[in-house]
């Protein structure tokens, strides 16, 4: 029974296996197809540190992204509704888009 209940929930998109690219410490995030799995850092007001892979191990997008809609403390996995065009769209609303780099001396 717990096999038959193992597939059934494998087939309607529910977590899929860790690939070996995937630390551990990343969590599966959002739904079916476009979920993710999600490994968040610290951040800076509206700047957050991202790392996200799709399901077959694949990295996605690393480094800071910014939040785009409401403030957030923090953001919970729970929240991601999927991964989209380059960026994670939040249930609410939200997106964390990623910060373009800044230019070489820009910051002098």
């Amino acid at each position: 029974m717990t096999w038959v209940l193992a597939g059934l929930l494998a087939g309607c998109g529910g977590v899929p296996s860790r690939p070996t690219s995937v630390p551990p410490e990343a969590v599966w995030s959002g739904e079916g197809d476009q979920g993710v799995f999600l490994m968040i850092g610290g951040h800076q007001g509206t700047l957050w540190q991202l790392e996200v892979w799709d399901r077959k191990g694949r990295l996605l997008g690393s480094g800071p992204f910014r939040l785009r809609g409401f403030a957030k403390a923090q953001i919970i996995p729970e929240e991601v509704l999927a991964w989209e065009n380059g960026a994670l769209h939040l249930k609410d609303g939200t997106w964390l888009v990623p910060e373009p780099p800044t230019p070489q001396g820009a910051a002098r």
